[in-house]
């Protein structure tokens, strides 16, 4: 099992402190690890610096003894044997090899084959280390030359160096220590710095446990102010919840609509069923109650066919089939299927204009439709409706303007809403009247992206102007094509 999978699944607070307790320690360790080779460095350097200084010193009292190595010896001897705890040691070779002298007793721990073999000029800035007993030297071997520039003598220098390495490891030591120590110090510290920067999101839950179906109309309080980076998820949260409390409304109301939309017609088909059984009857009797059960089931198929279309509506995309057409042929279409209609009440239907449209043919011929039969049904009998087609810039607007009763300005604003009438007492025929038919008329505009909208004053007339957009029809059909 990997390691990512699991730390995913632990909770933010744990993550948070997990993540500041392991970059804290990284840092630490960043810190420390510089601070130690900075030591480290300086130690080097300074040991080198030193052994430096003592071969240049015996380089010169070389110098002045003609190349004679034995001076070297006693210069040796001289700052060497004094103490126990000594600076250095050092032993003069001759060129062959030969032990010319030495710091007493030193043979004793640093014989001749413990220093390096290969010699050298100069200090190595890396030197060999050597640990004897509870102390620590740095060796090297140096090669120093007579006036004459030939080989006189070798000498191994042991610079004493248990202060510094026992320095270092001290501080080794008190790393390793400062780490166990802030493991937990910096969890509990962690934890706690988690625990106020979640603090938020804890009040969120909190305020979100009292919005239940039965009352949406809860909101996160603005006060006190939320971070700024909760803030616009609050209100977005917010603005969410207003949305539910629409749709569950619509959604209540949609039903009670429908309950009442379904009753009536079932009312009226069981009613007259009951009565024709009450008592023999007629032929011609029992034909017309059948006449009007059928005429209430086409109502009813009408009405269902109008709520799966709604349904349909919300997935646009996949109903749309969008083509390039002529706009008045389309609408001299549906004007020839409402004229015997508009002929039995003396209106006439004027078409104007005329245009190229990009839409669906059907769902355009179903949206004139239903806007042309309220024009119809409410105009004045041995009046006009005209029907205006005007093309612009950006798309076709379809006008069609009746000169009956109007509406009524606080109903202007519902009139696309479901099973909104602003006549209760219009009279209901087959597949009209149920409210449906504005509510499909701004569900097929919608889904063409375009707006349509109502333009009435009480007994002047009514006006529905729908704008249908120009579409790009390839990209239109490469995104319905497109897999869900």
């Amino acid at each position: 099992m990997s390691i990512d999978p699991l730390f995913r699944t632990q909770s933010i607070g744990t993550r948070l402190t997990l993540l500041n307790m392991v970059i804290a320690l990284a840092a630490l360790a960043l810190f420390a690890g510089i601070i130690y080779w900075r030591l480290s460095i300086n130690f080097t350097t300074e040991h080198q610096r030193f052994l430096q200084s003592k071969v240049a010193e015996l380089q010169a009292d070389l110098n002045e003894a003609h190349g004679d190595p034995r001076a070297l010896v006693d210069e040796i001897i001289k700052e060497t044997e004094g103490s126990q705890l000594r600076q250095y040691q050092a032993r003069v070779l001759t060129s062959d090899g030969q032990t010319l002298g030495e710091t007493p007793g030193m043979d004793h721990d640093l014989p001749r084959m413990a220093f390096p073999d290969e010699t050298s000029e100069s200090i190595s800035a890396k030197l060999p280390l050597k640990a004897i007993g509870n102390r620590h030297y740095a060796l090297t071997t140096v090669l120093l030359h007579s006036s004459g520039g030939i080989d006189t003598a070798r000498v191994q220098y042991a610079l004493d160096v248990t202060r510094d390495e026992a320095l270092q490891t001290n501080f080794r030591h008190t790393l390793a220590l400062a780490f166990l120590v802030l493991v937990p110090v910096l969890a509990l510290a962690g934890r706690w710095v988690a625990a106020q920067g979640l603090a938020p999101l804890t009040r969120i839950t909190e305020a979100t446990r009292s919005i239940t179906p039965a009352d949406l109309s809860a909101r996160l309080a603005l006060t006190p102010p939320w971070p700024e980076e909760l803030h616009e998820l609050v209100a977005v949260f917010n603005a969410m919840l207003t949305r539910l409390e629409e749709a569950f409304a619509r959604l209540s109301r949609f039903s009670a609509d429908i309950a009442h939309e379904l009753r009536t017609p079932l009312g009226n088909l069981s009613g007259e069923l009951e009565v024709c059984l009450m008592r023999p009857r007629a032929t011609e009797d029992y034909r017309a109650a059948i006449e009007s059960g059928l005429d209430e089931c086409r109502r009813l198929n009408v009405l269902i066919e109008n709520l799966l279309f709604m349904a349909r509506a919300e997935h646009a995309e996949q109903t749309l089939r969008c083509q390039r057409f002529d706009v008045a042929h389309a609408c001299a279409w549906v004007i020839e299927q409402h004229a015997p209609g508009a002929t039995a009440r003396g209106i006439a239907i004027l078409l104007h204009g005329d245009a190229v449209i990009d839409a669906d043919p059907v769902l355009f011929r179903q949206a004139l439709a239903n806007v042309l039969t309220n024009a119809v049904r409410h105009a004045v009998a041995g009046g006009e409706v005209h029907v205006g087609i005007m093309a612009g810039p950006d798309g076709v607007e379809i006008r069609v303007r009746d000169d009956g009763e109007g509406i009524d300005a606080q109903h202007l604003p519902h009139v696309f809403d479901r099973f909104y009438q602003a006549d209760a007492a219009r009279r209901r025929g087959i597949g009209q009247g149920t409210g449906l038919g504005l509510a499909i008329v701004a569900a097929i505009i919608d889904m063409h992206r375009g707006t349509v909208r109502i333009e009435s004053t009480r007994g002047t007339g009514t006006t529905v102007i729908m704008h249908f957009p120009r579409l790009n029809l390839q990209e239109h059909a490469a995104t319905r094509h497109r897999p869900a």
